[in-house]
């Protein structure tokens, strides 16, 4: 080619390429798992153990001072919930938060930027009592809490005890669950609605029901109809419409619900359809069907899949497999996720936990593999397209594997 051609040719070729449609780049599943206060991302590519990374950290890298502020910096827990296209939030999500409690209130002495009030800072955290943090596309903090108020009458002052799921309705009313004490025999957990207000900030609430047996995180049918496990009453319950449109349906103190809805026993762990499953701690929806894969937690551990009406339909993960599975989601692939307590068999107690996942071959489930081990209390799970939240997910860094002493042993 002569050195005239050159120049044209060249010039053409970047200007065909410049105005050549742009390659979009690969989207593909995040697992996102919360564990010990902080938000885990599992970028999974179907083999075990794929890279795990951190979308949320809890604390700066020196609770003690003002120097190195951490990406996020909140204390999170349970699934994470989009707004719903209603609400106008694009890309905007919650998730239980309890960072105040825990870095200013539990904490002795206080993390240096609890005395922090400028919200320009970026080490402000607020003085909330537990609730859900909303954080924007980028998984950032967006300064906004939602919660009911502090009740300094009570020997937990923070208002709710545990918060924990969460579920949008498609009108933007938002239903989450506190677990209470979470003890057998206590049945103190809620089941509670936030309605959307003024600049679309959820400030006013409803309680549906004060007497839950440590609920799970609750879920919600295509015809609205809400389902929470209760654990410690062996049962997951069934509530249906009608539901609360604002404060005025529960206009007393104790903001419950004036007229409830109807509840009935979805699944009766240990009976004649239950399918082995005893304790049912969790459930999620079987894609493309109105079925759902419910977990049991103990006595035994197990996952098996259910129609709509409750009734058993096959077994997923065999008895005693799964160690102590908690919260579930699918993928885009079918393929079921779930968290694991991995309780001491003989005291009950909290060990390391771990992330699991189960892929489908011909519609088939095959045997459990192990996505991440070392956790601590790992409980929610919820699968995210990686274009969902717009961060550089392999950019992000690496999530911490903790000595097993940390996490409460092997």
């Amino acid at each position: 080619m002569s050195a005239r051609w050159f120049g044209p040719v060249l010039l053409g070729t970047l200007l065909a390429a410049s105005l050549a449609p742009r390659r979009a780049a690969a989207v593909y599943d995040v697992v996102l798992n919360a564990q010990g206060e902080f938000l885990d991302a599992y970028l999974v590519d179907g083999k075990p153990f794929p890279p795990r990374v951190v979308l949320i950290d809890p604390d700066p890298a020196d609770p003690d001072s003002l120097t190195l502020p951490p990406r996020v910096g909140r204390h999170v827990n349970g699934k994470l919930c989009f707004f719903p296209s209603s609400v106008r939030r694009h890309r905007q999500f919650i998730i239980a938060d309890d960072t105040y409690r825990e870095s200013c209130l539990d904490r002795h002495s206080p993390q240096a930027r609890c005395a922090v009030t400028d919200r320009r800072n970026p080490f402000f955290l607020g003085m909330d009592p537990d609730g859900w943090g909303v954080f924007g596309r980028t998984g950032r903090w967006r300064q906004e809490h939602i919660h009911t108020p502090w009740n300094f009458s009570a020997p937990q002052p923070q208002g709710n005890i545990d918060p924990q799921g969460c579920v949008f309705a498609h009108d933007g009313r938002f239903f989450g669950n506190d677990v209470g004490n979470g003890s057998f025999g206590v049945n103190d957990g809620s089941l509670l609605v936030f309605f959307p207000g003024p600049g679309r900030r959820y400030e006013g609430f409803c309680f549906l029901d004060k007497a839950l047996g440590a609920p799970g995180m609750p879920v919600m049918d295509d015809a609205g109809n809400l389902y929470v496990p209760e654990p410690s009453l062996l049962r997951v319950s069934k509530f249906s419409p009608p539901f609360p449109t604002g404060p005025a349906d529960c206009d007393n103190p104790a903001h419950l619900v004036t007229t409830p809805p109807t509840k009935t026993t979805f699944l009766a762990g240990g009976s004649a359809v239950a399918g082995g499953l005893n304790i049912p701690v969790s459930m999620v929806r079987v894609p493309g069907t109105d079925h759902w894969y419910i977990a049991g937690v103990l006595g035994p551990t197990i996952v098996n899949e259910y129609d709509a009406s409750g009734v058993f339909v096959r077994n997923i993960v065999p008895a005693n497999v799964a160690k102590n599975p908690i919260g579930m989601d699918v993928g885009s692939d079918g393929t079921l996720y779930y968290a694991e307590l991995n309780l001491d068999p003989k005291t009950l107690g909290t060990r390391c936990g771990s992330m699991a996942q189960v892929r489908f071959v011909a519609g088939e489930p095959q045997p459990p593999e192990t996505l991440g081990v070392h956790l601590s209390f790992p409980d929610g799970v919820t699968v995210v397209k990686s274009s969902q939240i717009a961060v550089k997910w392999r950019r992000l860094p690496p999530s911490p594997d903790v000595p097993a002493s940390a996490c409460g042993g092997e």
